[in-house]
């Protein structure tokens, strides 16, 4: 299943699972609902009993998270885009992007926009040639463990540099432990990690 999940049905599981204003059983029939793509009306008439086999059976894949690697494409609704993978290609306004996106679940389409690039026509095109919301859009329909690889890398990638960088600063012993767990905690995208 993890094969076949989307960010947006990732999103949208997350949101069910973190909403302390439903209920137990309203929770249960939304995550179906959410993961076969069926109304929730269809599954009024289900017995409970049954209705828990059901969810059993389709949310066992939560068990056994795979290990995911990063992509260097990926294809969605007819477009691709390359996924950035080193940090110094990565522009000012991606950084900008990445610190306004990262760090919430619920944006997790969003903040993967920030490193890919779209292509056209065979050739890689800078960011920006098209509007980060359209990215987002198709990000909601790429599968997740694909968006997931590739945020996982980046973030790995991005504490490193981080605490290269201010490992060369000339800092006083205190500032930089400061700093660099300023770093390291306040990197919103290790909650995917």
């Amino acid at each position: 299943m993890w094969n076949k999940l989307s960010v947006r049905q990732f999103i949208q599981l997350y949101d069910i699972e973190t909403n302390t204003n439903l209920h137990l059983i309203e929770k249960q029939v939304k995550m179906l609902s959410v993961i076969e793509g069926k109304d929730e009306s269809e599954y009024d008439s289900v017995k409970y009993m049954k209705l828990l086999e059901l969810l059993h059976d389709k949310t066992s894949f939560f068990d056994n998270i795979p290990e995911t690697k990063p992509v260097d494409i990926i294809e969605v609704n007819g477009r691709k885009y390359k996924f950035v993978h080193e940090i110094n290609k990565l522009t000012a306004g991606q950084f900008i992007d990445i610190s306004h996106w990262g760090g919430n679940l619920m944006e997790l389409h969003n903040a993967v926009a920030c490193f890919m690039l779209p292509i056209k026509n065979g050739k890689v095109q800078k960011y920006g040639s098209i509007e980060h919301g359209v990215i987002a859009e198709d990000m909601l329909d790429a599968r997740f463990v694909d968006v997931h690889g590739c945020l996982v890398f980046f973030y790995h990638v991005l504490i490193e540099f981080t605490n290269l960088t201010l490992n060369s600063l000339n800092l006083k012993a205190e500032n930089q432990k400061m700093l660099m767990s300023l770093a390291r905690d306040g990197v919103g995208l290790h909650q995917l990690n």
